[in-house]
């Protein structure tokens, strides 16, 4: 697959009797956010207890973990890189790498989990091991428990604070102790964070899906700088940061969040198809006989394009439903392996017509490549590849999961990107085409990095941004 992935998810619960088993479920309704490993913890009111494992949710914690998680308040995480196939980039920091964190320190026990990034996390992290803190882990999760154990604060939410106003970064977070959940967006709201009600239970999640998933109810988004404290009977709302937003990230329009979700209380199925008929009006294809999408996220725009276009929508390439792992390719160099084992192509919907592939992004060009391949030898005539965004120019600075800079498609300029893909022709959308179209939802503020360079946050010189090797 092309479009980028978050590269984790966080799911919390606060006033459910069975609340890890609520946690499982949503961090299973986000799995497309990242599937390196799955972590769980859960609070009685007395005790912390933490599990943890690596690859899907349903591998990771079994019936007899979720058994040995017992009480009314839970936080959960999953992390690492995308359940598709085929890209040649895994998660290149360790700011994920551990999910949930789990420590006990002079005031109790305590657990915590990231999603995105602290910025200034390298010289927080050489701060701290020079004052004598030792570290297990490259969570950022880790530092943010550093800096509240030494926090001079009395209560555990004042020491919280104390520790998040050391910190810069694109984040959402969930933070718990033996007796309350704390949930936190970044003052600038790059990382979603959503509030939703089952029955007297509070939800918090990364996406609409999963409280819905649930059965729960979405309330509304957590506002930038924003932190709410669910203590199992009522939820407290403070805002003890200046906002500096917003600037959610545009990609969760594009490519990460779920179709049925919404981000800034607008449908994602809905933006993407008028991204689509963007890109029909911006790219057209007048060769074309049918439009056909690849990857979920595609749908959407798929159905712009063909609306706008006048052409058939046709679902030519379908997702294989018994398969759920990540593969690597073999050692023998079977051709694409992996491709081949998630998707397949209707050779009776394409064979001897002209296609046009509606993808919604292109980042390192290889799932494009390979998708092309799968329906030339399907039969079709040709391909033309669309897609609903601009390509990839930079690697983002914020803790999404992306390639290097020179693994992006975009060093390869013109002719020379058509002719790689193996297509007849490309056509994708600007920058400010497609800052139009979220304009429609989310006029002005929007991290668009990866795509203009445009960096809303600054970041620390290269020097300060390095961790120690050893």
């Amino acid at each position: 697959m092309e479009e980028l992935v978050d590269s984790s998810a966080l799911f919390a619960v606060s006033g459910h009797r069975d609340a890890a088993y609520l946690a499982y479920v949503g961090l299973h309704a986000q799995q497309h956010r990242g599937v390196g490993g799955v972590a769980i913890a859960a609070a009685d009111g007395a005790l912390v207890r933490f599990r943890r494992g690596p690859g899907l949710v349903q591998e990771a914690i079994d019936g007899a973990a979720l058994l040995g998680l017992p009480g009314a308040l839970a936080i959960g995480k999953t992390w690492g890189t995308t359940p598709h196939e085929g890209e040649p980039f895994e998660l290149r920091d360790a700011h994920d790498a551990d999910g949930v964190v789990f420590a006990r320190y002079r005031a109790g026990q305590v657990a915590a989990a990231v999603s995105g990034r602290f910025t200034n996390g390298p010289r927080l992290r050489r701060e701290l091991k020079e004052q004598g803190a030792l570290f297990h882990t490259g969570s950022d999760a880790e530092i943010l428990l550093h800096l509240l154990a030494v926090s001079t604060q009395k209560t555990f939410v004042n020491r919280l604070v104390d520790a998040l106003w050391k910190v810069e970064g694109a984040y959402s977070l969930v933070v718990q102790c033996e007796d309350r959940v704390v949930a936190v967006r970044d003052p600038a709201g790059f990382r979603p964070l959503l509030l939703g009600k089952l029955q007297d239970a509070v939800l918090i999640a990364s996406e609409e899906s999963a409280i819905r998933l649930v059965g729960g109810e979405l309330r509304r988004e957590l506002a930038p700088g924003e932190l709410v404290v669910l203590d199992g009977r009522a939820v407290q709302s403070v805002t003890p940061f200046a906002a500096r937003g917003p600037a959610p990230c545009v990609q969760e329009w594009v490519g990460v969040a779920r179709s049925e979700s919404r981000v800034a209380g607008a449908s994602v199925h809905d933006l993407r198809v008028s991204l689509g008929e963007r890109l029909a009006e911006a790219a057209p294809c007048p060769d074309g006989e049918l439009v056909t999408g690849w990857g979920g996220s595609a749908d959407g725009a798929a159905l712009g394009y063909a609306r706008a276009s006048g052409l058939p929508l046709v679902h030519a390439i379908l997702r294989e439903p018994f398969t759920a792992r990540r593969f690597e390719e073999p050692p023998s160099g079977i051709r694409d392996f992996g491709t081949r084992l998630y998707w397949r192509v209707v050779p009776g919907a394409v064979t001897e017509r002209s296609v046009v592939l509606v993808v919604p992004s292109l980042v390192t060009g290889l799932g494009v490549r390979k998708a092309v391949l799968m329906l030339v030898e399907a039969g079709a005539r040709e391909v033309h590849v669309r897609v609903a965004s601009p390509p990839l120019n930079h690697a983002c600075p914020y803790g999404v999961s992306t390639p290097t800079a020179d693994e992006l498609l975009a060093r390869l300029k013109g002719p020379d990107a058509v002719h790689w893909l193996g297509a007849r022709t490309l056509g994708t959308l600007s920058a400010e085409e497609l800052g139009a179209v979220v304009d429609t939802v989310q006029p002005g503020g929007r991290c668009d990095a990866c795509l203009t360079g445009n960096r809303p946050l600054a970041l620390p010189t290269a020097a300060e941004d390095q961790l120690e090797l050893f």
